[in-house]
């Protein structure tokens, strides 16, 4: 048994426990910050910033019924800007505390010296500045106990393995963290950021006459409570396992394609990342020059919602300081904006969107069908269930991924296929999606269920 504990008098705390301990490291959190921003101007600095996180938790892993390991997990980081006349200094440390802080700042402010000015550099303008901050429901201390976290493991895995089909299991895996984090700047802004993570997840090997099969399934949430209930858990990652038992072959050729939620996920990934400010003022977006026209069916509508409750992508405020808003990215298939921070705002003349440090939750709005309506309508096809592979470029949009997933005939599933090659242009199978499904899966910030292309190459 693999036992990774760290040591001390905090090593099985639960995050009730962690949320007391940390109320103290965020007046460290404040103080530094002020401390900092404070001693950046007394040396002639323009503006400042100082972001600052720290993450506590615990983690175990079961296989076979036994645990395998248990561990206790913290991390700390605190990274300084300083700008004089738009020559930036950056320094990043591990050390909270105000005298490391100090030293980062000297050490930053040094830096400086030695930059080119970079005439988009520096704070977004203080009206910018989130001021209203919403309960958005992100922290949800729990009194989890490392025996609560084994027991759930247990079941999970215990439940995957009541199944004939089952070789063994590869661990089952709870996890609780709890994080503070807080940004503050020049401007007088300081912001502080509670959120609380749990998941369970387990892994399982099934044996065909054709091999081993690897497959599994997780939950997570912000509260304990909304996940799905442990026996629940190890059930669906058996019947992953159960479904692709039998497995055959498919043609190559052109056909429709049915990515699942998880899979969907990546695809909408792919279309954001194209959005984004660094891509776009770098030229390397196969998005460039889009706003205002027709790129998805008119159909669909992409909405940005940073106050879902209990969202993983919600935030009252991006990493620039700057308020975020509910905003409308694409409208009945026109593109209406951007993923914007300070610096790529600037650099394309335009205004930030509130996207530094990442997107928020993402709502993808159309009129949807059920996985078999969407089967029953295509005819003949492939359900993709996974794919591997780095072949995505992003500048082109050319599209070549390795797959596997679900053949289907007459609207039915034949059965399971792998190692095929599926292809396309992400710009074409954008603008040929022809229906969203139900199954949304809320384990993202991009929330989105099937998606259904007309037609990609398919390679058996």
């Amino acid at each position: 048994m693999v036992n990774r504990l760290a040591q001390g008098n905090n090593k099985q705390l639960t995050l009730v426990e962690i949320a007391e301990q940390q109320k103290q490291t965020s007046g460290t959190m404040q103080s530094i910050a002020d401390a900092v921003i404070s001693q950046a101007k007394k040396l002639g600095a323009d503006d400042a910033e100082v972001w600052s996180y720290n993450t506590i938790g615990n983690s175990v892993e079961v296989r076979n019924g036994e645990l395998e390991t248990l561990e206790y997990n913290q991390d700390s980081h605190l990274g300084i800007n300083v700008y004089f006349e738009q020559r930036k200094g950056t320094v990043s440390i591990n050390d909270l505390t105000e005298a490391a802080a100090l030293q980062g700042l000297e050490a930053a402010c040094n830096i400086a010296k030695f930059t080119e000015p970079d005439p988009y550099a520096g704070l977004v303008e203080a009206s910018r500045m989130a001021s209203e901050f919403k309960d958005l429901s992100l922290d949800h201390p729990f009194a989890l106990s490392i025996d609560d976290m084994l027991e759930a493991a247990k079941l999970a895995e215990s439940s995957a393995l009541d199944n004939t089909h089952i070789k063994q299991s590869e661990g089952a895996n709870c996890y609780s963290h709890r994080s503070v984090s807080c940004y503050a700047n020049s401007h007088d802004f300081c912001g502080f950021n509670k959120t609380t993570r749990y998941s369970l997840s387990n892994v399982l090997i099934g044996q065909t006459d054709k091999g081993m099969l690897r497959d599994g399934y997780y939950t997570l949430g912000r509260e304990y409570a909304d996940l799905l209930a442990p026996n629940l858990v190890g059930a669906e990652a058996a019947n992953r396992i159960q479904s692709k038992l039998i497995q055959g072959t498919c043609s190559s050729g052109k056909f429709p394609v049915i990515f699942n939620p998880e899979v969907a996920r990546g695809l909408w990934t792919h279309l954001f990342g194209a959005l984004k400010g660094g891509a776009l003022y770098q030229r390397s977006s196969f998005m460039l020059d889009k706003l205002g026209e027709t790129i998805l069916p008119k159909e669909i509508t992409i909405i940005e919602d940073p106050f879902i409750l209990k969202g993983l992508g919600s935030s009252n405020y991006d990493s620039d300081g700057v308020a975020t808003a509910k905003r409308t990215i694409v409208e009945q298939g026109q593109l209406e904006g951007y993923f914007l921070s300070g610096y790529s705002a600037r650099r394309l003349g335009m205004e930030t969107t509130g996207n530094a440090g990442g997107i928020h939750n993402i709502l993808i709005d159309s009129p949807k069908q059920s996985l078999q309506s969407m089967m029953k309508d295509l005819g003949t096809g492939l359900l993709v269930t996974e794919v591997m592979g780095q072949g995505v470029n992003i500048v082109t949009g050319n599209y070549s991924r390795g797959a596997s997933g679900f053949w289907f005939e007459n609207g039915q599933i034949k059965h399971y296929v792998q190692e095929i090659t599926i292809a396309g242009n992400l710009e074409d199978m954008f603008q040929s999606i022809v229906a969203l499904g139900d199954d949304v899966d809320s384990r993202s910030s991009i929330l989105t269920g099937s998606v259904a292309i007309r037609s990609m190459t398919i390679a058996a």
